[in-house]
């Protein structure tokens, strides 16, 4: 008998509380039963594969196949190229003349080996193995139940990259959830793993590759060569059938496969910095109907990490003031900057000098609302930078219908609500290079529309705090408004 074998990666980074639950789960002397679900590229395999090389591993992985086949046909092409594996596996080429007509016949043969050995069942891409389908889910309940889970050296691990299909099929099912022991929803690389990956790069680059691609490990892996973070962006973007260039279609098979609307949500959102709700529904539907499934639809999304929903400060999760945006930091750059050059990336226009297809200026703008977000995001680390974060605290963006009428398009970005005692409101600036003295101006009209729209907190503590890249001009003037300014020295030191 022999098992998958998985090679060592040096390379390899981050993800210490994930090893430190999986070392947990299994030092128990108990059979476990392990689900890790997240988004394509965000590391999912390499960190369950890592952390179990070296032992007996069966892995068995879904192949990507036309969906224009019936359930059926698809199905008996999983358990046959499973049924492959198994026979590598066991050393028995009669197993690939078996005909196996379910998953349960296929469970049977490998029973004898799930029951007694110390292995690890590794089912990678679930959503292709099940084809979508719960029947893959209802047909092993039984062999846990009945057979593995008295195995003591026994460990399940199912994998996937559609979020959806997980957590609806897998993760909500009455039948198996209360077996999955634990769920780990895999997110992108923080800033910190970002910098341990990109080892080589200075602070400046490590942000910019966070807020054009995400801290998703393979797409960073493309950004970690000899060239500049922009160069080598640019490379795998504007010449033809660069990685970046094709990804995108990628994603649609796998992640975001499952919605006729996933498509059409994220390329409306793409062309707008946010938008609510019923302008969704009007822009992919060309009526304001049907909401309740597009809320749905949103939820969806949200939950996968492509978009993100938020509501002012002060308001309940219901408001009517919620808004969406795309939060994908590698979507938004696709349709912003290699789509509209798509005609001439293929006529290798930019073969020669890639760097010259990017238009710098809208580049800027984008990564100054993609770092705006990131903030938003890490809100929890600027907390502890600034020193409350042990305190009970509300953090988010503030906009209302008064202060958007009286001056359009002024919102707080990322303010702070300390239990009965202070406001901290943030004015973030993303520049290459250091911030003048208009910034003062916008911070004190920003507190004064506050102000004036929420008496409430007129007697509490207001801080105003500027977060930007390497620091002001003229600190003098700066400080008589500013309480602290934050650089990428606390941000990469915290």
């Amino acid at each position: 008998m022999k098992s998958y074998v998985i090679p060592k990666n040096p390379h390899f980074v981050g993800r210490q509380d994930e090893i430190a639950r999986l070392k947990e789960i299994t030092s128990r002397h108990q059979a476990s039963f392990i689900v890790v679900y997240g988004r394509r590229r965000v590391g999912k395999t390499e960190l369950v594969e890592q952390f179990f090389r070296g032992e007996m591993v069966f892995k068995f992985e879904g192949l990507e196949l036309e969906e224009n086949k019936t359930f059926e046909s698809l199905q008996k092409i999983q358990i046959n190229n499973c049924l492959k594996r198994l026979s590598d596996y066991l050393e028995n080429p009669l197993l690939q003349k078996i005909i196996c007509s379910s998953w349960t016949e296929f469970f049977e043969l490998l029973n004898e080996v799930a029951c007694h050995k110390n292995i690890v069942l590794y089912f990678e891409e679930i959503q292709w193995l099940a084809s979508y389908q719960s029947h893959f889910f209802a047909e092993l309940k039984p062999f846990w139940d009945d057979f593995w889970r008295h195995n003591k050296k026994f460990k399940l691990v199912i994998c996937g990259s559609s979020t959806s299909f997980i957590v609806d099929q897998l993760l909500s099912s009455k039948a198996i959830y209360a077996r999955v022991q634990e769920e780990f929803h895999l997110k992108e690389f923080d800033i910190t793993e970002t910098k341990a990956f990109l080892k080589n790069k200075g602070n400046k680059e490590v942000m910019l590759a966070q807020l054009a691609v995400g801290g998703i490990s393979e797409y960073l892996n493309r950004l970690k060569g000899a060239g500049t973070v922009l160069s080598n962006l640019c490379k795998h973007s504007f010449i033809p059938s660069s990685f970046f260039s094709l990804e995108k279609d990628k994603i649609f098979v796998s992640s975001l496969s499952r919605n006729k609307y996933y498509k059409k949500i994220i390329e409306f959102l793409a062309k707008k910095k946010f938008a609510d709700a019923l302008e969704i529904t009007k822009s992919i539907k060309g009526n304001a109907r049907g909401g309740g499934s597009i809320t749905l639809i949103l939820e969806d999304l949200k939950r996968a990490g492509f978009i993100k929903k938020y509501n002012p400060i002060h308001k309940e999760e219901r408001s009517k003031l919620i808004r969406y945006c795309l939060q994908d930091e590698y979507l938004q750059f696709y349709y912003k900057f290699i789509q509209p050059k798509l005609k001439k990336i293929e006529g290798k226009v930019f073969v020669k000098d890639p760097i010259k297809a990017l238009n710098k200026k809208s580049f800027e703008i984008v990564m100054g609302f993609n770092f705006e977000r990131w903030c938003q995001k890490n809100a929890h680390l600027f907390a502890r930078i600034l020193g409350f974060s042990g305190m009970e605290y509300e953090a988010g963006p503030f906009f209302d219908k008064k202060t958007q009428k009286e001056k359009n398009g002024v919102q707080i970005d990322l303010m702070y609500i300390i239990k009965g005692s202070k406001i901290v409101i943030c004015e973030i600036k993303y520049f290459n290079g250091l911030v003048g003295n208009s910034v003062c101006k916008s911070i004190q009209e920003k507190i004064r529309l506050f102000q004036e729209s929420q008496p409430k907190y007129k007697n509490y503590t207001y801080e105003a705090i500027l977060i930007t890249t390497e620091g002001v001009k003229d600190r003098a003037i700066i400080e008589t408004v500013f309480d602290r300014v934050v650089t990428f020295d606390d941000i990469f030191s915290c």
